[in-house]
């Protein structure tokens, strides 16, 4: 038995059933990840029994790296084993203000051991986003920016006005239009459109480009360029349950590390600049993991010298 578990054509045919499962991860799938299926698991366990029974086969024989290295393997696999079955992670979405110590994993609630205040949300663009205003009749075209105070011809006799342009178009109770938040998540301008000797003062929407699609006799639409996001920013304030209270920025690739757990920036709501999406992770087993690549790397070195 242990000439089979040992033996390098297992070893290979574990890695090419890997090789396979990689690659239709990759390319093919669309549905939830291979990783977390039992065959997978099963796979990885081979893995590890196949290096270990190796090892044990040359114990009296192997050198000292030969050991370290297959037995940083073996315990880096089960480490991921450990990390997998140990692992905490739950959502941990913040309003503005407003602090909370409760996280989500699906109907499932947990208290963190201290509260998260999200004091303020930042997006970041590449660069300025750019409203464009584009008329087509007829099969012709014009395109121009959302300047506003601009006054453009229309197709035959109509004039085009640009009234106002707006970022984030809102309504107060009063039905007047604000800017809910200094960012492009509902862009809307309002034109002045004169044509066939009548006049109106539309909102278009780049959210919503059939809007008054009827109204005119030619089509007008609302866009945005340039709006790709480069990052986006929580400024929060967590107070454990003892000791001084902790401000900090968490971005995409800047979490945050507090009481044994770290926070990840995770997601926001367009439609509500003042909302956040943190994600709480908490890995007891990754110590492990760092211990398997720790005797891994003295094996190499070893190896090496």
């Amino acid at each position: 038995m242990i000439k089979f578990l040992s033996s390098l054509r297992l070893f290979f045919a574990i890695c090419l059933a890997l090789a396979a499962a990689f690659v239709y991860q990759t390319l093919f799938n669309r549905g939830a990840p291979v990783y977390g299926a039992p065959w997978f698991a099963a796979l990885g366990a081979l893995t590890a029994v196949n290096i270990a029974a190796c090892a044990l086969k040359r114990t009296r024989t192997a050198s000292a790296h030969f050991l370290l290295i297959h037995a940083g393997l073996v315990i880096v696999i089960l480490g991921a084993f450990a990390t997998r079955f140990f692992r905490f992670e739950a959502s941990l979405p913040l309003r503005t203000g407003v602090p909370s110590d409760t996280a989500y994993a699906g109907d499932t609630a947990y208290k963190l051991p201290f509260l998260v205040t999200l004091e303020d949300f930042r997006l970041e663009y590449y660069a300025e986003p750019l409203g464009r205003i584009t008329v087509e009749a007829d099969g012709s075209r014009k395109v121009f920016d959302a300047r506003e105070g601009a006054v453009v011809e229309g197709p035959g006799s109509a004039s085009i006005k640009i009234l106002r342009a707006v970022r984030d178009f809102g309504l107060t109770a009063k039905n007047e239009v604000v800017e809910k938040s200094p960012y492009w998540h509902n862009p809307a301008v309002q034109l002045e459109v004169i044509a066939n000797g009548k006049k109106r003062k539309l909102w278009f929407f780049s959210n919503f480009p059939a809007m008054h699609a009827q109204a005119l006799p030619f089509d007008i639409f609302y866009a945005l360029e340039q709006a790709e996001i480069k990052n986006f920013t929580s400024a929060v304030t967590v107070k454990p349950a003892s000791g001084p209270e902790i401000r900090a920025e968490i971005a995409v690739n800047k979490p945050l590390r507090t009481g044994g757990y770290t926070l990840y920036q995770t997601s926001y709501d367009p439609a509500e600049a003042g909302y956040t999406l943190l994600t709480a992770t908490r890995d007891r087993a990754v110590w492990v993991v760092y211990a398997g690549f720790a005797l891994l790397l003295i094996g190499v070195l070893l190896w090496l010298r």
